[in-house]
């Protein structure tokens, strides 16, 4: 069962609104902060949508000297998320 609605269209990464990081494991992100709802595009083609995720813990996540290693540590496991198909 869902936590929350997602709408794969909103979601859909291109190079004018994702925001390139360094990490050998993510692509690229998105941060909502109407929704607080953090979209995560990894190197493997997955893409996930974290949500609840305060501006505060984006914030540190942005900052954060691993981002994959902060994602596994302080986001997954503790904020709803439900990954997402593009090509539909």
């Amino acid at each position: 069962m869902s936590l929350f609605v997602i709408n794969p269209a909103v979601y859909k990464f291109d190079d004018k609104d994702g925001q390139g990081i360094e990490s050998s494991n993510i692509l690229d992100i998105k941060y909502n902060h109407l929704t607080y709802t953090l979209s995560v595009k990894f190197s493997g083609g997955g893409v996930y949508i974290y949500s609840s995720l305060p501006p505060r813990v984006y914030q540190s996540f942005c900052i954060s000297e691993s981002k994959g290693r902060f994602l596994s540590q302080k986001i997954k496991g503790c904020y709803p998320y439900k990954k997402i198909n593009l090509d539909s």
